[in-house]
């Protein structure tokens, strides 16, 4: 590996993304039952802190500029188009989760959720098709809902919980589904719900950089170009780091959010080329709530400063590592011993 500066790594490694988006267990053989990578094994590493401190000063300046910038959702210009977005994220929701249901009941019958979880259940194809159609139509979307849950819980059944707290927003979509059978148009809470979960599975998918770090080694192994020559550690620990700073723009943000969420489209859509269908199928159902929260950008400041919003950053990361660490020690390892 090349030696460069340490603070050389972060600038170019906060504008390098790339393997962030990528749900890891989609394309290497794994094993959930490993234990996590030792906390005081992750935060002794150097570069842990050099990388959380200038993720801490990314999220301090981008919450000062997105203050200062009119967002377009405060924008008279934009008001009208805004307003016609946002009658269309029922449709968005609703047409994009029967589309990718028929993908699935045609091409990919033994998938439930997403490429790992796999089952051989004959069943499956017309549960598949069952919400296709019924997702389709507001009046029976709630059917389409209650089946998105109920694979949910099937995949519990299969691969446990653990393994799907990476997967919640599922559980968002479905909800989202159920409550539009009896609601015209969007209300705030399931929209609400939908963009938390979402932002929850990305920030999932962030943690688990640091606890199965060997899962990444795996895919880089397979394609070592993606790391361009970096130390694999402090690569797969960065994306970590961004893949975070881009879920809190998402979720808190005004500008910012619209600003993450291009970076975190663009990267997605960018591992369709190593990746191919596999990712495509894994990413579609996320790619469509992201596009109903696009369409739906917050007009109010989430906190009251910036300095606020940064404390809140360190503040949710840290309670979702304890939180995934304290998961796989309770819903996990004692289930499996």
């Amino acid at each position: 590996m090349k030696k460069i500066s340490l603070f050389s790594l972060m600038a170019w490694a906060m504008l390098q993304p790339f393997p962030a988006e990528a749900h890891v267990k989609w394309f290497v053989e794994f094993d959930t039952t490993n234990p996590p990578l030792p906390i005081l094994q992750v935060i002794e590493a150097p570069d842990f802190w050099g990388v959380l401190l200038l993720s801490i000063i990314v999220i301090y300046v981008t919450s000062v500029w997105d203050r200062k910038l009119t967002s377009p959702a405060n924008h008279p210009r934009w008001q009208p188009l805004l307003s016609q977005l946002y009658a269309t994220i029922p449709q968005v929701m609703r047409y994009g989760t029967s589309m990718f249901f028929l993908i699935l009941a045609i091409g990919f019958p033994h998938i439930l959720l997403t490429p790992e979880l796999i089952s051989d259940n004959p069943y499956l194809r017309y549960v598949h098709f069952l919400i296709a159609l019924t997702a389709f139509y507001r009046p029976t979307s709630f059917i389409a809902g209650i089946g998105i849950i109920f694979l949910y819980s099937y995949s519990i059944q299969l691969y446990g919980l653990f393994h799907m707290l990476d997967y919640v927003m599922f559980v968002g979509t479905g909800v989202f589904l159920v409550l539009q059978t009896w609601r015209k148009g969007v209300v705030g809470g399931e929209l609400e719900l939908l963009r938390l979960t979402f932002c929850y599975s990305f920030i999932w998918g962030a943690i688990e950089k640091f606890l199965q770090p060997a899962l990444f080694y795996q895919l880089l192994t397979d394609h070592p170009y993606i790391a361009m020559g970096l130390d694999w550690e402090f690569f797969v620990r960065t994306c970590g780091f961004i893949e975070l700073c881009c879920v809190y723009h998402i979720y808190t943000g005004k500008t910012a959010a619209y600003a993450a969420i291009g970076v975190l489209t663009f990267f997605v859509l960018l591992a369709l080329i190593p990746f191919g269908l596999i990712d495509f199928i894994g990413h579609f159902l996320f790619i469509i709530p992201m596009i109903a929260i696009l369409f739906a950008p917050r007009k109010e400041d989430f906190s009251f400063s910036a300095l606020t919003n940064t404390g809140l950053f360190l503040l949710t990361s840290c309670v979702f590592f304890l939180f995934s660490y304290g998961s796989y020690y309770v819903l996990h390892y004692h289930l499996h011993g």
